[in-house]
């Protein structure tokens, strides 16, 4: 995850921060349809402490994912904002990697796969799941992507 860790520490009110955690909360649960918060197998989504302030990143335990992956909870991610606002870190022998390419509009390497597909296949992976980054102040992310998906098993 050290691609998430990029950039300077900003200084933010302790309300500040509790304002964007409480969004980014709000955005999980609703980007996974409730199943951090009130999924039945679900468990408590962890919260990182990063010293970035400009970014939140939120574990989902395996069950978590499964319980996101049932739901849908990908489709929101892409319904909510699109293909080209959010970011994926696939792992190494995902089977969307093969699909990535060089994107000169975006000056990056680009995959077209979906938030439902990133969140599925980690999900079918014993252990496997699912870390999202948010950023707070989208200035700061890395390539301009409010969210950032990474898979882990």
């Amino acid at each position: 995850m050290s691609g998430f860790m990029k950039g300077n520490a900003v200084k933010v009110s302790k309300s500040g921060m509790r304002t964007a955690v409480a969004g980014v909360l709000l955005s999980v649960a609703v980007a996974t349809g409730g199943a951090v918060v009130a999924g039945p197998s679900a468990q408590a989504a962890r919260i990182v402490e990063t010293a970035n302030p400009n970014v939140v990143i939120i574990e989902l335990s395996h069950a978590d994912t499964v319980t996101a992956a049932q739901l849908g909870a990908g489709h929101v991610i892409n319904a909510v904002l699109g293909n080209d606002n959010w970011g994926v870190v696939l792992e190494d022998d995902s089977r969307y990697r093969a699909g990535s390419y060089y994107r000169p509009s975006k000056r990056t390497i680009w995959n077209n796969v979906t938030g439902q597909q990133v969140i599925s296949e980690a999900a079918a992976h014993p252990g496997g799941r699912v870390v999202l980054a948010v950023y707070v102040d989208r200035s700061k992310s890395l390539n301009g992507q409010p969210l950032w998906v990474q898979q882990i098993w």
